[in-house]
């Protein structure tokens, strides 16, 4: 019943808020360790963390994983963390660190502004189920 209420799109627009805060905290500690000699710089593959939380691999629905006598499957969203990576530079300086501060602010305002969409978005569908529950009033 709850789930016919709210859809998928909740569930969606939660696991995008998780993956883009998880992906704040990497370009966070990026820009923390620029001058960190050897630092490679950290990011997360967002569409591929999106189909792993959503138990969406290869266009299949998954199973989740919400006690621990169940069969593996995708990750449950409580606890999410996702799996970095280590991106390249395309300009290393001499000390082999990986971090430019320009590409990590543009990096940084980009998900910023994706997670204040997500936000947006859900709270539209949380307006409009509040809509729905007043009867329009």
């Amino acid at each position: 019943m709850i789930k016919g209420l709210f859809g998928s799109t909740i569930n969606l627009l939660a696991n995008t808020l998780d993956i883009r805060a998880e992906k704040h905290k990497h370009i966070a500690s990026n820009i923390a360790n620029i001058e960190t000699p050897g630092y490679n710089a950290m990011d997360i593959d967002f569409a591929s963390e999106l189909k792993k939380v959503s138990g969406k691999v290869n266009g299949t629905e998954g199973m989740y994983v919400t006690d621990s006598m169940h069969i593996t499957g995708s990750t449950a969203r409580s606890g999410y963390t996702a799996k970095p990576i280590e991106r390249q530079s395309d300009y290393p300086g001499l000390d082999d660190n990986s971090v430019g501060l320009e590409n990590e602010m543009v990096k940084l305002s980009d998900n910023t502004m994706m997670y204040s969409l997500s936000v947006k978005l859900l709270q539209r569908k949380l307006a409009g189920l509040m809509n729905a529950i007043k009867e329009g009033r």
